[in-house]
């Protein structure tokens, strides 16, 4: 399992349309799908119900859902933490005049 297809999936999961998923995560369609249907491979599950006109969660992608969102909030998290020990300044400035 990795981050990036947990990032697809919150992707998908957040517009109900893989290519409109796509294109916010600049990667081809059938990139994108590729990789989800590999993860619900890996989980032995299906997450999306996908229909000519629809896509949504199944049970099983409504679980995985939150610990996604929770694990690359835990990444991103790591990441800052690092970049701070370093030295590296990151972070949100709002300049009002």
């Amino acid at each position: 399992m990795e981050l990036q297809q947990m990032r697809y999936v919150v992707a998908v999961a957040e517009t109900s349309n893989f290519t409109r998923a796509a294109e916010q995560c600049l990667v081809v369609q059938s990139a994108l799908s590729h990789q989800i249907a590999r993860l619900e491979r890996e989980l032995g599950a299906k997450l999306f119900e996908r229909t000519s006109r629809r896509v949504r969660l199944t049970p099983a992608g409504a679980a995985f859902l939150p610990a996604a969102r929770q694990a690359l909030d835990a990444a991103e998290r790591a990441r800052a933490e690092v970049a701070a020990a370093a030295g590296e300044i990151r972070g949100r400035l709002a300049i009002g005049a």
